[in-house]
Formats: structure tokens, sequence, C-alpha cells
């Protein structure tokens, strides 16, 4: 437009000839009157800011854009002959409203644009909130809420008695109106107004001027003007200015302003996110604001709202009549004009074009993208989409937020949201804050009509962690184990504010809390919660370190550095874990964090070596996995049992190295699977280290029932080399107790071997005993990269050398005994393993028996064959068993308990006699071997005695509590006379309370038909009578022959405990089989003590027997008298 009006102005000093006539022909001044139809930018921006009538009278003063004006008003509020008229009869409104009108609706917005603001359609991705001071409790708070929300609070007003929910507008930003714009004051505005006045009536009264004062001096043609010039121009004028004024008022009155006032120190902010393509554009992440001076919270803020208005729509008359004015008036003045003289045509020109001028610079303070709070993070966004955790950041004004490992803490411990806000942290402020801007930008929040921003990949990992957590407490809910309504775990944050000289805080834990819902009773996690931490955690992470953002990530093996640094790790990584030739060992990562993850440094900083594996995954799904282990942690508190069966994948065991495998772990890890957090081997690093923290990995040991079945089979089929092979693959990762197992269930497959009819079984046996004589089974497991950061302890080097003693010499015996293994000597002999065995702790005991214990165990573990016809269990056998536990030569008595347990399915006394001799020797490892193999502990000998009787048999109160407290029937036995009678029985009063207490019956009966109280008085002693009532025994049990104890013990004398029963509520009027009272044999002795004692029952007693028969006594004082 300013081109078009330079242009044409320089014909205003073109040479011409020296009168105007010769002027008037010019270019110029014939074009000069058209200019004022066009101008279409300048008009449409003017309009579309335009929301006061001084603006529409600004815009119809000297107007431009005339054709613009007219159109605009038919596209806005015309009928669709009209629109068709002008070529916009397909036109929808949202067009025409977004290049019209200020207002916003639900099919127009505004967007940052780099600094400008871009009126799109439809509703984009873009949060208004209001940041506000309010007083909570006596306790100045700060809130964030949409604007909506700070009405409903009171911390703004309106000037229009308007309902926040009746505004569907109020969520969706107007941006140009109240950030877009620095808007002048309004004195400058009237200013404007009476600039445009003075030079349009000042044309005006020129153009009179050189038609009625100075005619002679501005002719036309050598002639004075026309005489219908000046009245056109001056109709036109006129009618073109109400025209174009009701024109601009007609749109600006299609949009309704709202006025809004902070009553609170207040800031606003606008927040865009980025990478967000409306159409063929893409708009990049924005934050602006509005607040007081020095960025403070201020009352001063004004905010205005335009929402559509159709007042207009259907009102044809008001249309009409503005569009014929602006027309006629366009056309009356342009006649008018062309009779004019040519000064007052470039009069009217420039009136034109300094209010042009003015109209612009009345808006020319526009934002620009130095306004942008996030120019410096556009890059870092660009990755992850974390425009509300920056935001978040910038509102609390903090530098970074790290989650901290926390110690196990009760789970009723109060959490940190409970305090009041002042003695909040800035770390919990943070996250209270940013879950605040994921409720509010969420569908949650329906409220609001927000736009949901769920495209953010935090949001989706957040989601999906949710979920995840949610799945697996459904899942540990229906193993059995029981929760309260409500479980939280909790988390720890280190947060940093940037205020300068600002430490480090680490903020007291806060408990994430997960409820029961619906009538299935699923669990449900608040997700605004896992976003908030995942999102501000992540933010932080790659703003202090950008190349976290597109780095190769690793992950440490275990729950700390310390752990990640340990053998015991490595072997149950291989065991669980490992599925790829991925895992090293790296010096640190290239931070002091203390998180699981992160870039590999380059330089050694520390001598430890940290076990890590390279992973795929970004930072987010990183960081999602270290708050699922979190909560794994605290979830596995509530087990006592991790349960399920464990295996070797067979699957990978013939394809890949083996996998150990357990039903449970395979449930968890179907279920992280199932919620996109990454791969199987992801879930098994956050889950096995969980369990293995809390005491519940599953055993996986050669001696588990599904690996003993694998074994069996494969000897079933001849493949002793894979027998041998998963056996060697599990002592090669096990550790602790579990290798000693795996390692004594290889030694005794040697045996077997060795001992087999089979040529290639003898072959693989030596091959294998070879090996296990020649190094330990570990030293070609662990590579060379680890191997020399890990050293055997001196225990663990007595301990192999000690289980290779025992496993030559057991070699060594059979060598000598099956001539076929005879070959096997040279080689024994070059590990110089002993021909014989000499016990470390054998003094003070009988050598004799020494050497026929040796001579047992060398029967029991030498013969091809066993049977319980053959080799039933002797005296010597016991002794033997002492003698391995003695000199700790375990392996051997692991060797034994095996035949043991694998005759004792035909010959259960060998069951027996094991757990008797496991309970007197306090062996921990005869009781766990006999347990895993699942070995009654309740098998009885021919006689059905149980381990439980022969040790209270021999008063064993220790050992009689070891076989209790591993499982054995308090009430199981002979039934003649179980554990408690016969404990009563002999007067062992602590091993009977201990059965009792152990959950003993006192309802049981002999075979002959005695209970718990006869076998308590049988032992002579009250305090074993006192115990068996305790334990709510009948006083008056009816023995076979019809008598009670008290008429059994009245009858033969024993009057101390006849007078116990009777002082304990004993009956004395219970009759015998032959119908005499208790009364009657002291009665008929006359036996004055036993007369003595019935009587303490009362002062007069008479008992009638069934055969009619009375006996009564009579005692006063001191005497008695007895009546018959």
């Amino acid at each position: 437009m300013f081109s078009i009006l330079f242009f044409i102005s320089l014909f205003a000093f073109a040479k011409a000839d020296d009168n105007w006539d010769d002027f008037t022909n010019n270019l110029a001044t014939d074009l000069a009157p058209l200019i004022v139809l066009f101008g279409e930018r300048l008009t449409k921006q003017f309009l579309s800011e335009s929301i006061s009538i001084l603006d529409n009278v600004i815009f119809a003063l000297s107007p431009l854009g005339v054709l613009t004006a007219v159109v605009s008003v038919i596209r806005i509020c015309g009928s669709s002959s009209l629109r068709a008229f002008v070529g916009r009869a397909q036109e929808g409104p949202a067009e025409a409203e977004s290049e019209l009108l200020p207002c916003v609706s639900q099919s127009t917005s505004e967007l940052f644009n780099d600094g400008g603001i871009t009126r799109v359609f439809g509703r984009p991705k873009i949060l208004e909130v209001v940041v506000w001071e309010d007083v909570y409790h006596k306790e100045t708070v700060t809130r964030v809420d949409t604007l909506k929300g700070a009405l409903l609070a009171k911390a703004w007003s309106c000037n229009r008695e308007v309902s926040p929910f009746q505004l569907s507008e109020l969520n969706i930003p107007n941006l140009s109106l109240n950030t877009g714009i620095k808007r002048r004051g309004q004195f400058w505005f009237y200013c404007a107004a009476i600039i445009g006045g003075v030079l349009q009536i000042g044309t005006v009264v020129y153009a009179a001027l050189t038609v009625f004062i100075y005619p002679q001096k501005f002719q036309k043609d050598d002639k004075a003007v026309a005489s219908y010039a000046f009245p056109l121009y001056l109709i036109g004028t006129i009618l073109l200015f109400i025209g174009m004024f009701f024109c601009a008022f007609i749109l600006e009155r299609s949009s309704k302003e709202y006025y809004f006032k902070a009553e609170k120190p207040s800031k606003i902010y606008w927040l865009q996110p980025g990478n967000q393509h409306v159409g063929d554009q893409v708009f990049h992440a924005f934050l602006a604001v509005k607040e007081g001076p020095r960025s403070s919270m201020s009352k001063d803020l004004r905010y205005i709202k335009s929402a559509r208005d159709r007042r207009f729509d259907r009102k044809y008359l008001e249309v009409y009549s503005t569009l014929a004015s602006t027309i006629m008036g366009f056309i009356f003045q342009f006649i008018g004009l062309r009779g004019l003289h040519a000064s007052v045509i470039l009069a009217q020109l420039g009136s034109t074009f300094l209010m042009a001028i003015i109209r612009t610079c009345l808006r020319t303070e526009r934002m620009d993208s130095d306004d942008n709070i996030m120019k410096d993070d556009r890059e870092l966004l660009a990755h992850k989409q974390q425009e509300l955790d920056c935001f978040a950041f910038h509102l609390e004004k903090a530098e970074s937020f790290n989650l901290s490992p926390l110690p196990d803490q009760p789970l009723n411990t109060p959490s940190e949201r409970r305090t009041s806000y002042s003695k909040m942290s800035l770390g919990m402020r943070l996250f209270e804050r940013r879950e605040n801007l994921a409720i509010l930008t969420s569908n949650s929040n329906q409220s609001f009509n927000n736009v949901a921003w769920d495209e953010m990949p935090i949001r989706q990992m957040a989601r999906n962690l949710a979920k995840l957590i949610e799945s697996t407490m459904d899942l540990i809910t229906s193993w059995g184990v029981e929760f309260e309504k409500t479980f939280e775990f909790q988390l720890g944050f280190e947060c940093k504010s940037g205020s300068p000289g600002s430490e480090t805080q680490s903020s007291p834990q806060t408990y994430i809390e997960l409820l029961r819902h619906g009538d299935d009773m699923r669990w449900k996690v608040r997700v605004s919660e896992m976003e908030a931490i995942l999102g501000l955690w992540t933010w932080s992470l790659c703003k202090s370190d950008n190349s976290l953002a597109t780095a190769k990530l690793s992950r440490l093996v275990g729950l700390d550095k310390e752990e990640a640094a340990k053998e015991e790790t490595y072997l149950y990584f291989r065991k669980w874990i490992f599925s790829a030739p991925a895992e090293r060992l790296i010096p640190d990562f290239i931070d002091d964090s203390k998180r699981l993850f992160g870039v590999e440094s380059k330089h050694t900083r520390s001598q430890s070596k940290h076990l890590a594996i390279w992973t795929p995954n970004g930072v987010e799904m990183m960081a999602a996995q270290d708050i699922f282990i979190q909560f794994l942690k605290t979830a596995f508190l509530q087990l006592k049992d991790l349960g399920g069966q464990v295996d070797v994948n067979p699957s990978i065991y013939r394809y890949r190295p083996p996998l150990g495998s357990s039903t449970r772990v395979d449930e968890l890890v179907s279920c992280f699977e199932a919620h996109s957090l990454g791969s199987r081997q992801d879930a098994l690093l956050c889950i096995i280290p969980a369990l293995k923290n809390r005491g519940l990995l599953p055993v996986l040991a050669a001696d588990s029932p599904k690996i003993r079945a694998r074994k069996e089979e494969f000897i079933k089929q001849g493949n002793w080399e894979d027998a041998f092979g998963l056996l060697r693959w599990l002592c090669e990762r096990s550790e602790g107790h579990q290798l000693e197992l795996s390692v004594y269930e290889l030694g005794f497959l040697c045996r077997r071997a060795l001992l087999s009819n089979s040529q290639i079984a003898r072959q693989q046996g030596f091959e294998q005993t070879h090996k296990l004589l020649r190094s330990d089974i570990r030293d070609g497991f662990i590579p060379a990269w680890a191997a020399s950061g890990w050293t055997k302890s001196q225990e663990r080097i007595r301990w192999w050398d000690g289980f290779c003693i025992q496993l030559g010499w057991i070699a060594w015996s059979i060598s000598t005994k099956v001539p076929e293994t005879k070959f096997m000597q040279p080689t024994l002999a070059s590990f110089e393993v002993p021909e014989e065995l000499s016990g470390w702790n054998d003094a003070g005991h009988d050598a004799q028996e020494i050497q026929k214990s040796m001579n047992a165990i060398e029967g029991w573990l030498t013969s091809p064959t066993l049977d319980c016809a053959s080799h039933s269990p002797g005296d010597y056998d016991e002794i033997a068993c002492d003698w391995t536990i003695r000199n700790n030569y375990h392996a051997l008595l692991y060797f034994l308990l095996l035949i043991w347990i694998e005759l004792g399915e035909d010959c259960p006394a060998l069951i027996m006699r094991a757990y008797s001799f496991a309970s007197k020797n306090r062996s921990d490892l005869a009781f766990k071997t006999l347990l895993r193999y699942k070995a009654d502990i309740d098998a009885g000998d021919p006689d059905d005695r149980t381990a439980l009787i022969d040790r209270i048999m021999n008063r064993d109160l220790d050992g009689a509590k070891i076989l209790l407290q591993h499982g054995a029937n308090p009430n199981g036995g002979d039934q003649s006379h179980g554990p408690l009678l016969l404990s009563l029985g002999m007067g062992e009063y602590d091993i009977a309370e201990f059965l009792l207490l152990s959950g003993a019956s006192v309802d049981v009966v002999d075979r002959r038909g005695f209970s718990v109280m006869w076998w308590a008085c049988s032992s002579g002693k009250v305090e074993m009578v006192d115990l068996v009532l305790r334990h709510k025994a009948a006083i008056d049990p009816v023995g076979p022959d019809g008598t009670t104890p008290l008429l059994y013990y009245a009858e033969k004398g024993k009057v101390e405990m006849a007078r116990f029963l009777i002082s304990k509520g004993a009956s004395t009027k219970f009759d015998d089989m032959s119908g005499r009272a208790a009364l009657m044999p002291a009665a008929k002795d006359k036996s004055v003590p036993n007369i003595t004692l019935l009587l303490e029952d009362g002062p007069d007693v008479v008992v009638k027997g069934t055969d009619g028969r009375t006996a009564g006594f009579s005692h006063t004082g001191r005497t008695s008298t007895l009546i018959l």
C-alpha cells in the first residue's frame, strides 16, 4: 500500500505546464481517488484489532480500504446471496472470523509464531494460566489455575455480570489483544481521532475555499469548477464516513469484549507446546507472560476477552444501509473530487495517507521473539516436548530436580504433602505445581474445555507407567497377597533452587497412592502424579546434560553402584537376565548422580567397576523404569514368598545360553511388556534386582523340582552330556547355599555316572569329575575383564578344596570296587586324592566305631545297586551321620541323604532316621535337603514311630523344637502314644508345653481310649495336669472302664492328685460302670484321709449309686461322720 502511495506521490513533483489544468490530466490525479478502495492488509489488521467506538471513529476518518470494509461486512453478516456476489459463497464462518474479528471461538484460535501471532482454525494446544497470591489458613500461598478458575476463586473480576461457566471461549486465549500488541494509552487514541477529524474537516474546508472563496485561483480548464462538484464531495465524504464507521461498528459489535481485572496480585502466562502442526505451518514452543514491574505480581493487570456475538446476523436492513452508505459515499466523493481542483484531490490523498500512518502507529509496538521465555531451551524442547516441565521450573525458579533413593521406612510414615505450604520443600512445591499443570492439560479437566496435550511423549510414558503399576498391583493381589484399600510407595527428591548461592535440598519423601475402585476392586493410580515426577526428572536430566536426550544410554545391573560392582550381581544377571552379549564393566557415568542409568564416562575416576548394559531406550523410558523399581521394592514388602515354579527355559536352552525362569517372574514380565515400557530384558533388569533386594528371588538350584525332572529325563534318554551341562550351568551362576546344593548335585551325578552300566555314562562321569578336581567350576565362567576385580574368599577356597577331597575319595573308592572304573586311578592319583578320609575332629571318639561308620558310608556311596532289603538303616548309620557333620564332610552327608530319599519311598524308616539324625545334630543342611526333596517329615518306622517321637523318647527338647519348626505334625505318629500323650506320660513338661503351643490337640485319645488327662495324671505330676487344663482339656474324661481320673486316683489312694483334680472342679458325683459313686470306695474302706479329701467338696455330701445304696458324709469342724 505504502509503495503505491509513494509511487503516485512522485507525480506531484513531475514537471508540467505552469497551470493546474495540465496537472489534472496527470496520471496521479486520475488514480488518487481510487486509492481509498484498496489497502486490504492494513484494513483487515485494524478491523481485527478494533474493540471500541473510538477505534471505529479513527477507522472512518479519511478511510482507506473501502472495498475491503464492504466485503468484510458481507463476509461476516451478509446473506448467502451477498456472499456469493463477492465470491465468498462457500466460505465458512471461521475463515472470515480469523481474518476480520478480534474474537476467538471453538473454530478460531491464536498461536505464537516466532514473535508474531497467527490466527488459525480449530483448537490448537495452548495453555493460559493465571498465577496469583492467596491467603490460606493465615499463610500466603501461590495458586495456579486457568482464568476461569481465578474468577471462581475471586482472584479476578469481570466488568460484566457473567458466570465463568456461561462463556465457552473463556479458556481460549486472546493473544493479540493482551500480549501480541503493546496497546498504547487511551490518550493517543483520542489524539489520533482528533487529528483524523482535523484532517478530514480540513480537507473539506480547503475544498470549500477553492470553490467559494478563491474560485478564480482554483479553476478547472480555465473555468470555475462545476457546481455539482463540492456538494457531491461533501455528501460523499459524510456518507463515506458514516458508512465506514458503521462497517467498523458492525464488525466490532460482531464480537463482545469482556474486561477482567486482577483483585489479587497476579501474573498471566501463555504456554504453547512446540512441534505443533496446523495446516502447513509448524509452531514452536513459546512462553509469554503479562506481569507487573520487575517481574512481580500486580493487581494492575487487565485482561480482554473477545467472544463471537451474532447480534447483526439476519439484520439485513442495518447491513444493507451500511453498505449503501459506504458505496454511495465513495461514488459521490469520487465524482465530486473529479470535479474539484487537483489540489483538493492531493489534499484528500494526503489526509488518507497520514491517517493510514497514524492508525498503524497506534499498534506498532508488538512482541518479538525475545519475549519468549523459553527461547534458550527451544532446541532441547524439540526432542521431548517438555514445555510443562520447563514452565514448572520457571514458576518455582528451580534449577534441578532428581529422584534420590530412600531407606526402607514403615508404610504409615506421613507424607510431606500433609504439611503446611510454608513448610513445604522446594521439591514438593515443584512436584505439586507440575501435577496441577498436568491436570489442566488433560482430558480429566473437562470442566475447563481445554485441549488435551496427550501426544506428549512424557504423558504417554507416564500413562504406560501408571497402567503398569496398576496391572502389577492387580497381579500381586491375585496371588493372594492381602493389601489394605489403599497402598502407597515412597519417592524422594533432591531439588536445587535457581537462586544464586542456593544448595541442593533433599526433600522428605512423598507417597504415590493407589486406590481400589469399582466393583472388581481394581487398583488405580493418579496419572498426573506419574507425569509430574517423570517429567520433572527427565527435564532436569536433559537440561543438566543435553546429550542425554539423544545419547546411547547404559543401565546398571542392580539397585545401586555398590551392588553393580559385586560378583554376585554378575551371577544373578547371567542366571536370570542375560540374553545377549551386551554386558560390560564401566568405570562410572559422566555425572555423580545416584540414578541407575546414564552415559558411560570415558575417563576412569574410581577403581571400582560397575556391571552395565547398553540400551536403546530414551531417557524418559529409563526414568520410568527407575520409578517402577521403587514401586516394586515397596510392593514386594508385602510378600512373604514369591511362590510359583522355577525352571531353566527350555526354548532358550536349545538355541541360546540357558536362562532361568519363574512362573511368577514371567507373569510380572508379561505385564511389563504389555504396557510398552521396554523389552523383556528391561523388565528383568527392574524385577530381578528388586526381588533380590527383598530376599524374594526364587531359589533356582540343581535340586529344584523342575531341574531334577529335566535332569532325569536327559538320563532316561541316555543324554548324560546335557544332564551334566544343565547342572554345570547352574553351578556357574549360583552363589551361597544355592552354589553348594548345585555343586553337591553335580558331584552326586558324577557318582551316578561312574556307577552306571553304560560306558558312555562312566566316561562322562570321569570327565566331569576330572574338571571338578582340576579347578573351581567358576574359574572358566567369570570373564577375564571381570575376574581381576573379584577375588575368592578364603572360606570359599577352603570349601571348594573340601568338596574336591570328598569327591576324589568317592571316585577312588568306586575305582577300587568297580572294575570298569579302574582306569581313573592314575588321573586321580595325579590330583593326590585321598584313599582314606581322616576326621579333623575325631579326638576323644572311639576309633573302631569311626572306622565302622566310614565303612557304612563307603557301602552306601559305592554300591552300584541299593535296595531296602540289603541296605536297611543300622546303628552305624547314625554314627556315620554324626561323623560327617562333625568333620564338615557336607558333600558326603548330602549324598547319603539323597540315597536315603531315593530309597525312602519303599523304606520310610530311612526318612524317619534321616530327620531324627538331622534334628539330633541340628544340621541345617540336612533339613533343607530333606525338605526341598519333599521327604515326609512325619514318616514312621515299622513301629509307626516318627522322628518327633524319637526325639521325645530321647528327651531332646531342642531336637523336637527343630522338627516342629520345620513342619512336623504335633499330633502325628503312633496312635497308641502320640507325641503329646508320650511327653505327658514321661512327665516332660517343656516338650509337652511346646507341643501344645505348636498346635497339638488336647482332644486326642490313644487306641485304648485314654485321653490327655489320663496321660497327664499318669505322670504323677500335678503341673502336667495343670498344663493340659490350661489348654482346655476335659477334667472328667471317662476311661475305657467307665471311671474318671478322680474316681481312679481316689480309689488308688493318690490323695494329692485327687485333691488337685477336685480343686480344679472335678466332679465327685460320677458313677463307675458298677454303679458305685466316687464316695463308695472310700466309705467302704473307711479311709479317713480319702474321706476328708472328698468332704472338701462341701460340709454335707450325699451321693446315691445306681444300685440304690447311699453314701453320705457330714463334716462339721474337726469331726467327720460316715453314714451308710
